[in-house]
């Protein structure tokens, strides 16, 4: 089973991510092609929410959205405790 309802959850981390540290330009407009072909939708609204913050201050709410949203934290977890 595909799980594409996490796709919209992972793009906007990435897209996060990237404004808040490396901001490189072609992974920004990577994630904003793929909002807009892929989900119908704009990444406007996350680029707001990105201003004036680096990654340490965005990755708590990110990391909060990937456990809500995604199965990425227990991956996480279960990839740290494999690599012991």
């Amino acid at each position: 089973m595909r799980n594409t309802k996490e796709l919209k959850p992972i793009l906007t981390a990435l897209y996060c991510i990237n404004q808040c540290g490396a901001n490189d330009e072609d992974i920004r407009m990577l994630c904003q092609y793929a909002f807009n072909r892929i989900l119908k939708s704009s990444a406007n609204i996350l680029t707001l929410c990105c201003v004036g913050k680096n990654q340490k201050d965005i990755m708590p709410e990110i990391e909060q959205l990937l456990k809500e949203d995604t199965d990425y934290i227990k991956y996480k977890e279960q990839k740290k405790a494999y690599d012991r």
